[in-house]
């Protein structure tokens, strides 16, 4: 059971002995010698200098924790280079024909090089949302997350009409953003993800009902000029954030906050109703009931009070 720790059958055997038994004499392991010297090696046992020296076990507990720290550290680092190695292998442009800079993926492909897209990014992450989805959308990336805490940045536009109007839909993005996502909405043509390793996918058939070819991109003109393209976009997109607001007595409530973020995104009341399973009726009353807490005459004064009670906006 420990040998993902680096301990062989023989040395596992001697530390199981060691856990359950008292300090020992290195001369009641000469035998063993050389499976004591890689548990000593390893932190798991050291010698107390006692007359005459023993060798003690050290609490499992903390010594196992640490060696499995350890050996995450340099999984972690074997996988950074892995992906290191891969990137440099792709992106190379001096020893490659113009027409390997493009790859084109088909079925399963598409998944595993949408692995290797995210891992490959170093700083951050860009996006287009938009229909058709292979899996569901409302679905946790895992992949997002762990680059996240790394410190890769994501910045990502969702299709205002193809892409938010699913049950569920809201709740999700306003999870990705609480983990760290900048997202906005706008109109979006297709999917698009760019990355600076500089890496970017495209699908081939976007007309098709589940895209099943895509393009992956290594040259970094065409990855530049779609980089390009998205900040374009951004930059036209309206931001997709409702936070907490400041002391508990002046906190949006749970339904104010999905108000606030379907309105920021342009959402009529015809729409917001039928994206949160509600009546017109009830969505008007919602917001006029918003309104009347935020002291405001219009919508628009509801906004700008939003901002101003931290409701609503940038952060910082």
């Amino acid at each position: 059971m420990l040998e993902p720790l680096g301990l062989n059958r023989q040395e596992q055997d001697l530390y199981e002995e060691l856990v359950s038994s008292r300090p020992v004499l290195a001369t009641e392991l000469a035998d063993r010698s050389a499976a004591l010297a890689r548990l000593i090696e390893l932190d798991l046992v050291t010698l107390v200098d006692t007359d005459p020296p023993r060798y003690v076990v050290l609490p499992p507990d903390t010594a196992l924790d640490q060696l499995a720290r350890r050996r995450e550290r340099e999984l972690a680092d074997a996988r950074r280079k892995m992906v290191e190695l891969t990137v440099r292998f792709h992106g190379s442009t001096t020893r490659r024909e113009p027409a390997d800079l493009v790859e084109v993926l088909q079925g399963e492909q598409i998944a595993q090089s949408m692995s290797r897209l995210l891992l490959g990014a170093r700083h951050e992450v860009c996006g287009w949302d938009a229909p058709p989805y292979r899996d569901d959308p409302n679905q946790v990336n895992q992949l997002e997350i762990d680059q996240l805490k790394r410190g890769v940045a994501f910045r990502v536009i969702y299709d205002r009409r193809g892409s938010m109007d699913r049950p569920g839909r809201l709740a999700a993005l306003i999870q990705g953003i609480a983990d760290g996502e900048q997202a906005r909405v706008g109109d979006v043509p297709m999917k698009l993800i760019v990355t600076d390793a500089p890496m970017a996918f495209v699908p081939y058939d976007v007309h098709a009902s589940r895209h099943q070819t895509a393009l992956l991109i290594h040259d970094p003109v065409l990855v530049s000029g779609l980089a390009a393209l998205f900040e374009l976009y951004w930059r036209k997109a309206v931001p997709l954030a409702t936070y907490d607001g400041g002391p508990s007595a002046d906190r949006p409530t749970a339904s104010e906050r999905e108000l606030l973020a379907l309105l920021m995104s342009g959402f009529t009341d015809n729409e917001m109703a039928v994206h949160l399973g509600l009546g017109e009726r009830t969505i008007r009353k919602h917001i006029d009931g918003m309104r009347h807490r935020l002291d405001a005459d219009t919508r628009f004064q509801a906004g700008y009070q939003a901002v101003l009670r931290g409701w609503l906006g940038h952060r910082g």
